[in-house]
């Protein structure tokens, strides 16, 4: 394959948070296979320590930041203009631009038809409108502007990349054809980076429930909590039940008051945030973890969630109501359990009697290096990539 430069641009927040860590990790693994890659981080306001660690330990990253400008359209608009300085170093024969999506509006719809002899990529996380969905998340100002300029916007796009064939298929819509290439590239995981789990016991009377996440209400936790209190209501003998839930957010709090209402408190603990050998530890403890119980909030049937990511190159088996394409149930490292009903504990206290926690564990951690170590995803994308350019 003949060398082609990458120009990666994201919009992102001024901390190395998830979404950064994601892009960092798709950056390393993309400039190992064509170290052509160019990643910029663009910003309103300067990193912070961690991610500017991050950023200097890497040749070819570099952040684009606009601190001087104080109005929200200014600020948007000089952006778009230090990318477009950032493009005249770069002959458009030789040169994709991947965008992680950063929103239609006119000031993209200009950007696009300036730099129109560049291929363009754009990645999509979501549903970018949700009322087409009939969602209606609080994103007014997105969705409005997604209205009048979404179409327009991917009109000048070369190329749809989604972390779900359902985002894609969303693209298609929006646009009105299906003549732009796509390809499903779900998210990908640097699996080196997380450590394989000891489970302490193969104990299969204990149900030892780990949750990593933000607690946000599409992850569910409410549907947990309520299937508990009506399995500890039923006439059966008390199985031996702990759930430690990790992370914090604002939402959280909600998670927090269904526990104390329900008087769960002996059964269910917040552990704030938790890294290092601290979280290594509750994943040894666990026995099953806990995925996104609550999707359809967002209008998703499918899903392609970093949490699911690390629990498979942990190698810790979990159950969710959700599809992802990437994982299928019949590996056996996941049970599927319906959305809009109460949690079938019984099926939950099967499916984790009926593991071998160190067998699977091993078996999760070689199939997460197979199928979703960024090195395999990044491959496929630089494949697609090179194709865009060549069109």
């Amino acid at each position: 394959m003949t060398k082609f430069n990458i120009l990666y641009f994201a919009f992102v927040s001024d901390h190395f948070g998830g979404v950064e860590q994601k892009i960092i990790g798709q950056f390393d693994a993309l400039n190992n296979i064509n170290n052509n890659t160019h990643l910029y981080f663009v910003s309103s306001s300067v990193p912070n320590e961690k991610l500017k660690s991050e950023i200097k330990a890497r040749d070819k990253v570099q952040s684009l930041v606009n601190t001087m400008v104080n109005n929200a359209f200014s600020r948007r608009k000089e952006k778009f203009e230090f990318i477009t300085n950032e493009l005249k170093k770069f002959s458009p024969l030789d040169t994709v631009i991947y965008f992680r999506y950063p929103n239609a509006d006119f000031l993209f719809l200009d950007f696009l038809k300036k730099n129109s002899e560049y291929k363009i990529v754009t990645e999509h996380q979501e549903f970018e409108n949700t009322f087409l969905k009939y969602k209606f998340n609080g994103n007014y100002l997105r969705n409005i502007l997604e209205l009048f300029y979404g179409k327009k916007v991917r009109m000048y796009i070369n190329g749809f990349v989604g972390v779900t064939s359902e985002i894609i298929d969303f693209q298609f819509r929006i646009l009105g054809n299906s003549n732009v290439k796509s390809l499903y590239l779900g998210n990908g995981i640097s699996v080196d980076k997380y450590k394989l789990r000891k489970p302490i016991e193969n104990n299969k009377t204990k149900l030892n429930i780990l949750f990593v996440g933000a607690g946000y209400k599409t992850h569910g936790l409410h549907r947990l909590l309520f299937s508990l209190k009506k399995h500890i209501s039923l006439a059966r003998p008390k199985e031996n039940i702990q759930i430690f839930i990790v992370g914090d957010s604002n939402e959280m709090i909600y998670n927090k008051n269904i526990v104390r209402r329900l008087n769960l408190q002996d059964i269910v603990t917040f552990k704030g945030f938790l890294q290092g050998e601290e979280l290594d530890a509750l994943y040894d403890w666990a026995t099953l973890g806990t995925g996104s119980l609550a999707i359809g909030r967002k209008g998703l049937k499918y899903t392609s969630e970093l949490k699911a990511r690390e629990y498979l190159s942990r190698g810790l088996p979990f159950f969710w109501s959700t599809i992802d394409e990437d994982i299928q149930e019949s590996t056996g490292f996941i049970l599927f359990l319906e959305e809009d009903v109460p949690l079938n504990f019984q099926r939950i206290l099967e499916f984790n009697r009926g593991i071998n926690q160190n067998e699977i564990a091993t078996k999760m951690r070689a199939f997460a290096n197979a199928n979703l170590d960024f090195s395999v995803k990044m491959n496929k994308l630089n494949k697609f990539l090179y194709e865009i350019l060549r069109s």
